[in-house]
């Protein structure tokens, strides 16, 4: 006789040994994986793979370091800033001025990487002499004792041409002093301002990121 009672779906019970065998291995699993975690840790530091949480990326731009506040240089600095505006070679013609006339640049073209310097300049005019022909002429009329370093000229700002540019000598190659002659138009002819910068006694200096130097006008 085929008894009609249908049984219910069968259910596994957990003996008591199981149960305490699962409740060990759940407390231990995490045991487990800080023990991974630091094993993986100990291999990288040995073979000297380096974590990326803990690499600080290197710096991009110079650094600049506390400056002396009251700007003064020491009297031998200033002199030799001044020799160097002295003995600057500017084209035949070229008349100088006391103040800056109205062509001539207000500052240098290029700003310097210590501070405080030494510092001269001077002003010229040449009515007779186009920005492009001075620009000409000082790239290849060293000052003495100076080297060419760099130049540019006819610059482009919002789409309009600036006339003239910069011409950059120094002591030595790759030096932090430097002669820069900013040339502008004046008319049908030119201005020169030169600043002379030479390095004080108290002069603190930019540190170039890693790879790279520093340099004048380049």
């Amino acid at each position: 006789m085929v008894s009609s009672k249908k049984e219910g779906p069968m259910k596994r019970r957990i003996s008591p040994v199981g149960l305490v065998a699962l409740t060990i291995l759940v407390a231990v699993a995490p045991m487990l994986t800080s023990c991974a975690s630091e094993r993986a840790g100990e291999q990288n530091a040995s073979s000297g793979v380096k974590s990326s949480a803990s690499t600080t990326p290197a710096p991009t731009k110079p650094s600049f370091p506390v400056a002396d506040p009251s700007g003064k240089v020491d009297a031998a600095s200033q002199r030799k800033a001044d020799a160097w505006l002295a003995d600057t070679a500017v084209p035949p013609g070229a008349a100088r001025s006391s103040t800056r006339p109205a062509g001539p640049a207000t500052g240098p073209a290029s700003e310097m990487w210590c501070t405080p310097m030494a510092h001269a300049v001077g002003y010229w005019t040449l009515p007779n002499m186009s920005a492009d022909n001075t620009m000409t002429w000082l790239e290849s009329h060293p000052s003495q004792g100076m080297v060419f370093a760099s130049a540019s000229g006819n610059t482009r700002t919002g789409g309009k041409t600036n006339v003239g540019g910069f011409v950059v000598y120094e002591p030595t190659h790759m030096s932090l002093e430097a002669l820069i002659f900013t040339v502008t138009p004046i008319g049908a002819g030119s201005g020169i301002r030169a600043d002379a910068f030479a390095k004080a006694a108290n002069s603190v200096c930019a540190t170039a990121p890693p790879g790279t130097t520093l340099g004048i006008g380049g």
